[in-house]
């Protein structure tokens, strides 16, 4: 089973809700959900990578059963539309004047991300013997201003889809749209239920474990399962013996490896990949700025560049990181560097 399955997250991912660790209040709401056949908008709230996403997902394909592929689909606010789908939405938010109607020849105000990503499959009716289709949009408060524009869908289009909303911050949410969901709150997997499930493949991957690595690993991990396992995993490399000098290094050599991957998408000038990388890590890792620049400045040492080149992104982080200590906004600060670092990277 290893062999097919190598990556544990992947091999251990929970199949269905009865196979999610904890959140019995949650699971139970959603299993009473599940035999009503029906439900309002769902907005989902809790802090970063506890399986929001995965709880959704889950509900959702036992509540639409055999029709969960045709009529299921996922979606990220805060990735950026491609040029092709900006084009699309430019071309379909205008009506021809060959249309008859008072409304031929005027530019429809939708917001492009939803003319491209939202409206396309809200539109189309229930396949097969679903009562309605199910859409999920992860990250939803990045839609900002957009939220108005999904409000009127999600009015328009309620009967024939119901819309499962993530989010880290309930606040940014407008108040039309947390009156029109049921809101589910998503907590930590308590210790308990975090113990039983490393001790459950600490038992199938032959690993020895003790009471202490298990807390330090769940302390470490920020309780996060997808993060523990892949921890727990990466340790296993030295051995069946877990012990907490090698959780404490190889979480050191994780954090290092995110900090590396996210220079190297930089380099490529994917400015867009690269901020969302590091929104990412600094929320998940709690990471200060002081400290994100200072393992920053770590990788960019390993790296085979040119001595010019070395220097230009030390002064680089150096004047970023001033500026940070200074008072000004940190994730402004971290995404002007990393745009600078793009724009660099196409004379390296």
């Amino acid at each position: 089973m290893t062999e097919e399955i190598p990556i544990w997250r992947i091999k251990y991912h929970p199949k269905n809700l009865d196979e999610i660790s904890g959140r019995e209040t949650v699971k139970e709401t959603l299993k009473h959900i599940i035999q009503q056949n029906n439900f309002p908008h769902l907005l989902l709230v809790g802090s970063n990578d506890i399986g929001k996403t995965v709880i959704a997902q889950l509900f959702s394909k036992e509540f639409l059963g055999k029709d969960y592929d045709a009529n299921f689909k996922l979606i990220y606010a805060d990735v950026p539309l491609t040029d092709e789908e900006r084009k699309e939405a430019k071309a379909e938010a205008y009506v021809s004047t060959n249309k008859i109607g008072s409304s031929a020849g005027r530019s429809i105000t939708t917001p492009a991300f939803i003319q491209a990503r939202v409206k396309p499959f809200v539109q189309l009716k229930v396949l097969g013997n679903a009562p309605f289709k199910i859409l999920v949009v992860k990250n939803f408060e990045a839609l900002g201003s957009n939220q108005q524009g999904f409000r009127r869908l999600m009015e328009i289009y309620g009967t024939n889809c119901r819309m499962i909303l993530i989010t880290t911050n309930v606040s940014s949410i407008i108040n039309p749209i947390v009156s029109r969901c049921q809101i589910i709150l998503i907590s930590r997997v308590k210790f308990v239920e975090f113990k039983e499930l490393i001790l459950y493949i600490a038992k199938k991957e032959s690993l020895e474990i003790s009471d202490e690595c298990i807390e330090i690993l769940y302390r470490i991990s920020d309780s996060k399962i997808s993060r523990a396992i892949d921890l727990l995993q990466l340790s296993s490399i030295n051995g069946n013996n877990i012990t907490v000098e090698i959780l404490y290094e190889n979480a050191q050599k994780f954090h290092n490896d995110l900090i590396k991957s996210l220079l190297l998408v930089a380099f490529k000038g994917n400015f867009p990949k690269a901020r969302e990388l590091s929104r990412k890590i600094l929320s998940s890792y709690k990471f200060s700025a002081h400290e994100f620049y200072r393992l920053i400045l770590i990788e960019i040492n390993k790296l085979p560049l040119s001595k010019f080149t070395r220097i230009k992104l030390i002064n680089l982080i150096a004047d970023s990181d001033f500026r940070t200590l200074d008072g000004r906004d940190i994730d402004i600060q971290i995404s002007a560097l990393l745009s600078k670092i793009c724009l660099f990277s196409e004379y390296m």
